[in-house]
């Protein structure tokens, strides 16, 4: 009576254990939360980088227009406002990032490089804090002048768990930065 039914059930389970049919939408189903979650990090670490290098490139365009002259006179006096300065750099900046509110640009100069060290903040620490922006700092100086440019930009995460990234705000964000230290030339 039972053996009927045996046979049919035995005959039955092996089609499905023999099938594949849609295997391969579970194993994807399985797989691609991982596997979007890796590249969209991947693609926003290389922004983030690409960012920092876009940053650093326009810190030493205009660290040369210290460097030369174009900033201060052979005095130290200053042919150009912070914010023209800063405009300068954010020329190409403003192509990735919204440069002109989240840029923060420090330029400041000294004698020699042992009292400029003394003189400049980590660059970790030059940016807004708790929302209030930093002090413009912004002395070029004059000729042989030993000059620090320095600009920052906090990049928000966008993907969750890259905090071990950040280095500001509980490693919610990380301060990108770009520094160029040089001897004005003899303008």
């Amino acid at each position: 009576m039972w053996g009927w039914l045996k046979r049919r059930i035995t005959r039955k389970s092996g089609r499905y254990g023999k099938s594949e049919d849609g295997s391969a939408a579970v194993e994807f189903a399985l797989v691609a939360g991982p596997f979007f979650y890796v590249l969209g990090c991947t693609c926003e670490t290389g922004l983030l980088l690409f960012t920092e290098y876009v940053l650093q490139n326009s810190v030493q365009e205009a660290g040369r227009m210290v460097r030369t002259g174009q900033v201060t006179s052979s005095t130290g006096t200053t042919t150009m406002t912070a914010t023209q300065f800063k405009e300068k750099i954010c020329e190409n900046v403003n192509i990735i990032v919204d440069c002109d509110s989240k840029v923060t640009v420090y330029v400041n100069s000294s004698t020699s490089f042992s009292a400029l060290d003394t003189l400049v903040p980590s660059p970790i620490a030059i940016g807004p804090v708790n929302g209030n922006p930093y002090a413009v700092v912004f002395t070029p100086g004059g000729r042989q002048a030993a000059s620090t440019v320095i600009a920052t930009y906090d990049w928000d995460f966008v993907f969750p768990f890259m905090d071990f990234l950040g280095n500001i705000d509980d490693n919610k964000a990380r301060r990108l930065q770009a520094v160029a230290i040089f001897r004005n030339e003899p303008f």
